[in-house]
């Protein structure tokens, strides 16, 4: 779940306890991946895990060809780009996590954007 606010966003997820064994501090799902993005992750953890180590790379990378921060809009495209793909060719399985990036720049703002597995985008 995220919520904007006129000083920022707040993310949250629940946490699921399978069982006593399971050491408090593990299977994090709250990440952050620039100084202007964090994001929640749910589903499977390792494949949610995974895009947000794709997320980190894509805003290195922009940063690096435009010499600007990323724009949250851009991100989020790009992201429910990698999703979508991942259903779409048949080497790959899709993914079973769903993705809320919390993203703030100078142009727009603060904005929440939801990616879901199919890589429907809001």
């Amino acid at each position: 779940m995220g919520v904007v606010c006129k000083d920022g966003i707040i993310l949250g997820t629940e946490k699921i306890v399978v069982n006593k064994m399971m050491v408090s501090g593990t299977d994090k799902r709250v990440y952050g991946v620039s100084k202007q993005v964090g994001t929640v992750v749910n589903g499977i953890i390792p494949d949610g895990r995974s895009m947000v180590f794709r997320a980190r790379d894509e805003c290195e990378q922009y940063e690096k060809t435009f010499g600007v921060k990323i724009p949250g809009a851009v991100l989020a495209e790009r992201m429910a780009l990698q999703f979508h793909q991942r259903t779409m060719y048949a080497g790959q399985r899709p993914l079973g996590s769903s993705m809320i990036l919390a993203t703030h720049d100078n142009m727009k703002g603060h904005a929440l954007w939801m990616i879901e597995p199919s890589g429907q985008l809001y």
